[in-house]
């Protein structure tokens, strides 16, 4: 596919509303289309950001879409895992006793990579003002990095539903 296109790698991404960018749909158009019918007319279509045909559409969104769901498949959590863990953890501070917030962390954070050294650094007697400091900042970089995971795979499931109703409305 890289070979076909003139667009820098950079320019070939998703949009947080799940478009594809024009630059990879003008690629995996070109992709789609059988070299036999590579031609500079189709070359224009495509590079002009027009559909080449309904089945070169409907086969590029399947391919993003197959994309897409392998993708989330992959994730070691599911989109609905990673919105408890973002609301827990702002819980935390509402916990007098942070022993009852690890009791109900637990059940959540089973799947979660590096979770045991999380909750350890969470229950940590502050001793000084430094540990407090660097337990929040723990804490806060963990949060931070659900935030972006979730992100990530909700832009990724919006292009999943962005392909399947093009696909849907091409086809009829």
């Amino acid at each position: 596919m890289h070979s076909l296109s003139c667009w820098p790698k950079d320019s070939l991404y998703i949009y947080q509303n799940g478009r594809p960018s024009f630059a990879m749909m003008c690629a995996l158009r070109l992709w789609a289309t059988a070299p036999s019918q590579r031609k500079k007319s189709i070359g224009h279509l495509a590079y002009s950001g027009c559909q080449i045909s309904k089945d070169n559409e409907i086969c590029v969104m399947k391919w993003i879409s197959k994309k897409c769901d392998a993708v989330l498949k992959e994730m070691p959590t599911a989109i609905e895992e990673d919105k408890s863990l973002v609301h827990l953890i702002d819980k935390m501070g509402e916990y007098e006793n942070r022993w009852e917030w690890v009791k109900e962390a637990s059940a959540v954070l089973q799947g979660e990579f590096g979770s045991n050294n999380i909750l350890e650094a969470a229950c940590v007697v502050e001793r000084d003002e430094t540990e407090l400091v660097r337990t929040k900042m723990l804490i806060d970089r963990w949060k931070l990095a659900v935030q972006w995971r979730l992100m990530y795979k909700t832009v990724v499931a919006r292009c999943l539903s962005y392909c399947t109703d093009i696909i849907n409305s091409t086809a009829q």
